[in-house]
């Protein structure tokens, strides 16, 4: 407990220490009123397993580009710099994605078999309210996968986009969810816990982790939940427009898809 509490007060003064300014800070997903979009690419191996042989292995390579708007009815209300009040949250997520089954070991046979390439479009939509209060935030709502249907390592997904956020948005904050926490996690949602620390003035880092669906494949008969990762830096150009870049990994099993994320956000 001692080791606890000495690395929370560890993490505090960090925060302090890397705050330049007593500005409010927007969330890796803005809570402030505005529009961010985000680019993103990335290439790997996903598994799909299965409970008969090995598993089935593809080579992907994909690009995708998201957007997520907040909306804030009337003039939002300050609590100690901290926006508060109702909001409205919609994003959503297109991705071409190119993949190449490189190990059948089911059902390989017709289109199923190795060697085959395919370019798939996936969408995926997400909607949700919540209310900022000066040291909490959440917001509930659902989001909706629709992979490309002629691919077979990824199905329909209808589940809870629900997230709570502990801290002041000027120094760091902690964050439990379940859904999507970025672009392309609205296409492989899972439950994740996350932080950030820093001055967007000068850097401002945040980190994500979890157990996701990571090949958008859901409630088979076989565990087909893999664990993700995500860290990003991000910088204020203005009182209004934000940038930030990140890396990302989500792995299934032994295998990996990398990903780099760049994003601009502008708040009005």
């Amino acid at each position: 407990m001692l080791g606890l509490l000495r690395l929370l007060g560890t993490f505090a003064a960090l925060a302090v220490i890397l705050l330049q300014h007593p500005r409010e800070c927007w969330a890796a997903e803005t809570t402030e009123r505005g529009i961010s979009g985000t680019l993103y690419g990335g290439a790997g191996t996903l598994v799909v397993p299965n409970n008969e042989t090995r598993s089935d292995e593809y080579q992907v390579t994909r690009f995708g580009v998201g957007f997520l708007g907040i909306w804030r009815p009337g003039e939002a209300k300050r609590v100690n710099s901290e926006t508060s009040g109702f909001f409205v949250a919609l994003g959503g997520t297109f991705e071409l994605e190119s993949s190449l089954h490189t190990v059948c070991a089911f059902n390989c046979y017709g289109t199923e078999v190795a060697g085959d390439r395919f370019l798939a479009k996936h969408f995926a939509g997400r909607l949700g309210f919540g209310y900022s209060f000066p040291m909490v935030e959440f917001r509930i709502g659902a989001l909706y996968a629709a992979p490309d249907p002629k691919v077979d390592y990824a199905i329909e997904l209808l589940m809870p986009d629900v997230l709570v956020r502990i801290g002041e948005r000027r120094f760091g904050w902690f964050e439990l969810g379940l859904g999507a926490y970025s672009a392309s996690t609205t296409l492989r949602p899972g439950l994740y816990l996350g932080g950030t620390v820093g001055s967007e003035r000068v850097v401002q880092a945040s980190v994500h982790g979890g157990t996701h669906f990571v090949n958008g494949l859901c409630c088979g008969t076989v565990t087909t939940a893999g664990l993700a990762a995500e860290v990003s830096v991000a910088h204020a150009f203005s009182s209004s427009l934000r940038g930030s870049v990140g890396i990302a990994l989500l792995a299934g099993g032994d295998r990996l898809v990398a990903e780099g994320n760049t994003g601009l956000s502008y708040g009005f």
